[in-house]
């Protein structure tokens, strides 16, 4: 959501790439509404830009185009890149709910409510892409060994999450400011599912059989559903599966134009903004996890092989009954994969810079750096992103296109808008306009805000507040 976290109207924003960064917004106090992310990405799928743009699916009686695939009788909606690169799918929902910032002379507060949800792939084998895509009878994979050790990982995780933000000005003197920045955040887990492939080797004979010589790997999930029906769980089942804590760490330092001048002030409103010549934000964010209890199960496949004939003909009753099958298959016991009922699912944290440069008047570039890392291998996982955002920016309206390099294969441009307090934007445009490029993703996000800028306070107020440039001559 780079519209909305960057740049220095992004108040509350900002604390999602920086919580530092409060201190450097042009108001005294931002109310956040409501905003909303989507993002859907992957390298694997697409709709071609000859068949379908994303403004279709308004269209009355709309659906999907399709194809037939060259081996099996199914029509297909979606084309494959066919290469040997490993496949990556994300899916982000980001609802941001009532929020606030607010600035007094050296310190900054804030306040963030947030329903998420992230889904990943990471790292899934080609072969094993299509034959999940395609299913078994899919030839030229048949009767061919596969075998990988780089590990492949899947995960989704749904949750509730509210925290406050603290930035301080801990170093200002001459034209350096440094800023440091924290933000704590409880967590309220609603879903969360793993699976943890270290080394699989396997060998499909026809479409219904498949020899799995050896598997290593861990899966575990809390869904909110009936393991032993598949219905919606019980009444008394609590809503919240899991808690935990997420923080975020970060510091600021500014080039100031000016001389830092002490400001004595009465009112919020009086405050002046520091203008600057470039900025240099490091931060560490989603740090932390959610601790799953209620409806937890885990398993483990360690190093086992299995025989499976009938793969197609499988009609698994409820989920316990496919978690038993999958567990006698590989030890002959359907209790025996069985490991624990709880679990803990990491954030998707990442390594944040970001490098902010006033170029002239209202003209600004921004270079950013988002580098995911993971503290445990049952976690949800961020794509690396490096962006170059160029921007306009005012009181009234900004407008910015942010051009980007998603985990570092493809690259991207998108454009977002400011209207005081409606920001809608995109890093991702292609998919908006017509013919312009293959449909594997989308990006699309949206902020409603009530800004207050400092120095603005009223004609009546406005007459006894001193400039910023007056204290200078003081």
């Amino acid at each position: 959501m780079l519209g909305t976290t960057l740049g220095n109207y992004a108040g509350i924003n900002s604390v999602q790439l920086n919580p530092s960064a409060m201190l450097g917004s042009k108001q005294w106090l931002d109310i956040q509404l409501v905003g909303a992310d989507i993002s859907l990405q992957n390298n694997y799928l697409y709709l071609s830009k000859r068949e379908f743009v994303f403004w279709d699916i308004f269209k009355a009686g709309f659906i999907l185009p399709s194809h037939d695939e060259e081996y099996g009788t199914e029509v297909r909606n979606f084309y494959r890149y066919d290469n040997a690169n490993r496949k990556n799918f994300l899916i982000n929902l980001r609802i941001n709910g009532p929020g606030a910032m607010v600035i007094w002379k050296d310190h900054a507060f804030g306040f963030q409510t947030a329903m998420r949800s992230v889904s990943t792939i990471r790292k899934m084998p080609i072969d094993l892409a299509n034959f999940i895509y395609l299913g078994l009878n899919y030839k030229p994979q048949q009767n061919i060994n596969y075998q990988t050790d780089k590990r492949i990982s899947m995960a989704q995780m749904s949750w509730f999450e509210m925290g406050l933000s603290y930035a301080y000005k801990i170093y200002s003197r001459g034209f350096n400011r440094l800023d440091a920045g924290l933000s704590v955040r409880k967590l309220f887990g609603l879903t969360g599912l793993y699976v943890v492939v270290d080394h699989l080797d396997y060998m499909v004979l026809d479409d219904s059989t498949m020899q799995i010589n050896n598997l290593d790997a861990a899966y575990g999930f809390s869904l909110p559903v009936d393991y032993n029906s598949n219905g919606a769980g019980s009444s008394t089942d609590p809503l919240i599966a899991g808690g935990g804590w997420g923080f975020d760490l970060g510091v600021t330092y500014t080039r100031l134009k000016r001389t830092h001048q002490k400001q004595y002030i009465d009112r919020l409103c009086e405050q002046q903004y520091e203008d600057y010549l470039y900025r240099i934000g490091l931060a560490l964010i989603d740090i932390g996890g959610i601790r799953f209890k209620d409806r937890a199960q885990t398993y483990a496949i360690d190093n086992r092989s299995s025989y499976w004939e009938n793969v197609t003909h499988l009609d698994f009753e409820t989920i316990n009954h496919m978690m038993d099958t999958i567990s006698y298959k590989f030890y002959g016991d359907p209790d025996a994969a069985y490991r624990d009922d709880k679990f803990t699912l990491w954030l998707p944290t990442a390594f944040s810079v970001q490098f902010d440069y006033h170029y002239y008047q209202n003209w600004f570039v921004n270079a950013s750096l988002v580098f995911p890392f993971q503290f445990s291998k049952v976690s949800v996982a961020r794509p690396a992103l490096l962006a170059i955002t160029p921007r306009y920016e005012s009181r009234w309206f900004d407008a910015s296109i942010p051009i980007s390099l998603y985990d570092w294969y493809q690259l991207r441009m998108g454009l977002a808008l400011r209207f005081y307090m409606l920001t809608i934007g995109t890093e991702k445009i292609g998919p908006f306009l017509v013919g312009f490029s293959n449909f594997n993703g989308m990006d699309l996000y949206l902020s409603i805000k009530i800004p207050l800028e400092k120095g603005v306070c009223g004609k009546r107020v406005s007459k006894s507040c001193p400039a910023y440039e007056d204290y200078n001559e003081l």
